[in-house]
């Protein structure tokens, strides 16, 4: 019996030999304890980076530009020193967890100057990349296609601020001394298609509404970065004695909030909502003593009551949907993010797991139903950053361990 016993466990130990070799990757020597309270993960696929990686910048973002990322079936890292003073912009295949292609930047422009989270593909599959020259005083854009073939670069361009748009990109240049917002459409070729000019003080939300403040107090609310012609609504602000305005936030359903917090110590805000009519729809103050942050989820305002570890979730006329207390088994607990255009929410809290140091990841929908909450136990220095993709029901991973960068795919199985 305990021959047949030892044999089978060897068997055992060559397959998953056989297969961590096969792999190619050094991961093994990680190990991580989860314990699971909703859901399970399976892993699909873990990459490794090289040594020489030393710097990882890596999300699915939280923009409405999330499925246009997700749809190009790579996922790009920031420019990371790959040998020396080398730098380049490092492609993995989503499905395989593979190295798809890299494209060294050093070797192609002078003076390059990295700058952080400048990457994006626009609808039609092209990859653009923000740098810098002459330590940060001028401003290039290169562009790549889906196999990192490069397309074109434009160089020593003016701009702020850079957008996807269909096939092709639209800048942003401002001037304060002209009292000017100026947004340039490119097409795929790179060359300008159009521009339209605004007042300087114009700003674009995350979430796709182009504010463009008129007067002290009149804003022109517009759809996007491309249809700057005609205002979907304007709204007349109001002042309140004892606020400024500390935020925008808008629904997807078009409702616009703005967000007012006191100017002294006492915390609490004052939300003011304003329909596609640009009517007030509702308003509201918030208790002045908790320190709160809003988010917007889809169609939904998520309240994030600091001070007590909890947060509620309203909907576009302020009904109460649900409250969901965030403070549980751990010791240290703050929302990792809230920003989901895909209507769903994911936080992380911190603390200490049977004695050791750990994480509890939690995904969840935007009405309240849990789909995942699992436990990882950590080092004492790192921490994991995660990101859902609900268009393939996935979790990515990014972790460091034994030195080295590692991205993981995990897939929901329950």
């Amino acid at each position: 019996m305990k021959s047949k016993v030892s044999k089978r466990l060897i068997a055992i130990f060559v397959v998953l030999t056989l297969y961590l070799a096969s792999t190619n990757q050094t991961y093994a020597e990680f190990k991580e304890l989860s314990l699971e309270e909703h859901g399970g993960l399976q892993q699909e696929w873990i990459h490794t980076f090289p040594k020489e990686i030393d710097y990882l910048s890596f999300d699915l973002g939280y923009t409405p530009l999330d499925i246009i990322n997700r749809a190009a079936q790579l996922v790009m890292v920031n420019p990371a020193k790959v040998s020396g003073n080398n730098f380049s912009l490092y492609t993995i295949n989503n499905k395989t967890g593979k190295l798809a292609w890299t494209y060294d930047i050093k070797n192609k422009v002078k003076n390059f100057y990295p700058l952080n989270h400048t990457w994006f593909y626009n609808e039609s599959g092209s990859i653009f990349y923000q740098y810098s020259t002459n330590r940060g005083k001028t401003f290039n854009i290169l562009s790549l296609d889906g196999k990192g073939k490069r397309l074109f670069e434009k160089k020593d361009l003016s701009f702020s601020n850079i957008y996807p748009y269909k096939n092709g990109i639209v800048l942003q240049q401002t001037d304060s001394l002209k009292d000017q917002s100026r947004f340039i459409t490119l097409n795929s070729k790179g060359v300008t298609t159009s521009e339209t000019v605004l007042g300087f003080n114009t700003k674009v939300l995350n979430s796709g509404y182009v504010l463009h403040f008129k007067s002290e107090n009149k804003i022109e609310v517009f759809k996007d970065v491309t249809s700057l012609k005609k205002p979907l609504f304007t709204i007349n602000t109001q002042k309140f004695s004892g606020f400024y305005v500390a935020g925008y936030h808008q629904l997807s359903g078009g409702t616009l909030i703005i967000e007012y917090v006191r100017n002294n110590s006492d915390g609490g805000q004052k939300l003011m909502a304003y329909g596609l009519n640009g009517k007030l729809k509702w308003d509201t103050v918030l208790d002045r003593n908790m320190s709160m942050s809003m988010h917007s989820t889809g169609s939904k305002l998520l309240i994030d009551n600091q001070s007590e570890h909890n947060f509620t979730v309203y909907d576009h006329n302020f009904k109460k949907l649900f409250s969901h207390a965030y403070e549980g088994e751990l010791n240290a607990n703050y929302l990792m993010s809230f920003y989901r255009n895909d209507s769903y929410i994911e936080y992380i809290d911190y603390g200490t797991i049977n004695g050791k140091w750990g994480e509890r990841y939690t995904l969840m929908k935007d009405n309240g139903d849990m789909l995942l909450s699992t436990y990882f136990v950590l080092d004492d220095v790192h921490k994991s950053n995660f990101t859902y993709d609900a268009s393939e029901n996935v979790v990515y991973r990014t972790v460091v361990s034994d030195g080295r960068y590692h991205l993981i795919k995990y897939k929901i199985t329950k």
